[in-house]
């Protein structure tokens, strides 16, 4: 499991370690470094696991030149990134200037955490796939550094390809007609929108593959197929999150080989689908998964309290972490969620925005008589 994060001269960061636990909450404000540190991660694992290239341009970030990375403000022409596995050892690399950031690396990856950064990960970008007629399939698999693509265009392939393996105890859910990938992607699709069962067709010959939404009700008959497009783009944008938690851990006893990285997963979803996918990501985290996922919602923070207080996780499990800009620096907070699932500290502007419109709404009128 990745322990910790230390960047410096990186983006907007001068000098920082970003601390994480089996899952991980990152939350700010737009442009305070949420996705930088999951860039970095991006960038460890294209240097160490992947092809050991550029860390900066590759299957997985694209970040332009080592200038681009370069802060702003930064006292020597060097940008560290060190990720810490504990035990398992660290992998880390400098760059410098002058010249290509490729040509002037240098760094190291114990065995151990180039053997972490090489196995399973689930990466979605926050610019993942709405609804489309089809998406790509291809019977001997995608180039792809992980499983669902990056925009969650292989969701379909992956599903006809382990949709029959059976997923962890952990999450699966109750209403689930069987306990199988493909089953409990649709049980945990009904919590999003109730009754949708999504049908796979794939058609070889054109290394494609179609998606439709049936839905159904107790005691009744199924409606006809809909288009992803016809459904609402819900549902297209969390099945890949839905499926990359659910996907099963090949080794349970190594659980840092099974990494999560999920940005803005509450993306079109509905408030109580928001709670619903906090609720996976935590029970994902209960069996074996490390889980990062980057977000704005106060809905999937009170989901991660809820399992906290509901016992699906321990609270040493959970780090939070809120980001804000302090000129060309970032200032990183981390409250500490208690077994009850409330926080020792509340910084302002941390997910509060809906007690201050409520504060304004309640407040009486103003001497002229006019509302606030």
């Amino acid at each position: 499991m990745i322990e910790s994060l230390f960047l410096k001269n990186f983006k907007c960061f001068a000098e920082q370690t970003v601390r994480f636990g089996g899952l991980t909450v990152l939350a700010g404000v737009n442009g305070s470094g949420k996705s930088s540190v999951i860039q970095a991660i991006l960038a460890l694992r294209q240097r160490w696991g992947i092809s050991r290239g550029s860390p900066w341009r590759g299957p997985l970030v694209n970040l332009g030149s080592f200038v681009d990375v370069l802060h702003d403000e930064a006292e020597d022409d060097t940008v560290r990134l060190e990720a810490c596995f504990g035990d398992a050892g660290r992998a880390h690399f400098e760059a410098r200037l002058p010249g290509a950031a490729e040509e002037n690396d240098t760094g190291g990856c114990d065995a151990p955490a180039g053997s972490l950064l090489r196995g399973d990960m689930f990466y979605l970008s926050a610019d993942r796939l709405g609804p489309r007629r089809t998406l790509p399939y291809a019977t001997e698999g995608h180039g792809s550094p992980t499983p669902l693509g990056k925009r969650g265009e292989h969701v379909l392939w992956y599903l006809s390809e382990a949709g029959e393996v059976p997923v962890g105890e952990s999450v699966r859910h109750p209403d689930a007609s069987k306990n199988t990938l493909a089953a409990q992607a649709n049980a945990w699709l009904g919590l999003i929108s109730p009754g949708a069962e999504l049908d796979i067709r794939v058609i070889p010959e054109a290394d494609s593959a179609v998606g439709t939404y049936r839905y159904s009700r107790a005691a009744d008959v199924q409606s006809r197929p809909f288009r992803a497009a016809n459904v609402g783009f819900g549902l297209s944008y969390a099945l890949p999150a839905i499926t990359a938690l659910l996907a099963p851990v090949r080794d349970p006893g190594r659980s840092a080989n099974h990494l999560v990285i999920i940005e803005n997963p509450e993306a079109h979803l509905h408030p109580g689908g928001q709670t619903s996918l906090a609720e996976l990501a935590a029970r994902a985290t209960a069996g074996g998964s490390q889980v990062i996922v980057e977000t704005h919602s106060d809905h999937m923070l009170d989901g991660v309290r809820l399992a906290v207080r509901d016992g699906i996780l321990c609270p040493e499990q959970v780090v939070l972490h809120y980001f804000e800009r302090d000129g060309l620096d970032v200032r990183v907070t981390t409250p500490v969620i208690g077994r009850s699932g409330r926080l020792d500290v509340w910084p302002e502007g941390f997910f509060d925005q809906h007690e201050r419109n409520l504060s304004r709404l309640l407040a009486p009128p103003d001497a002229s008589g006019e509302e606030r």
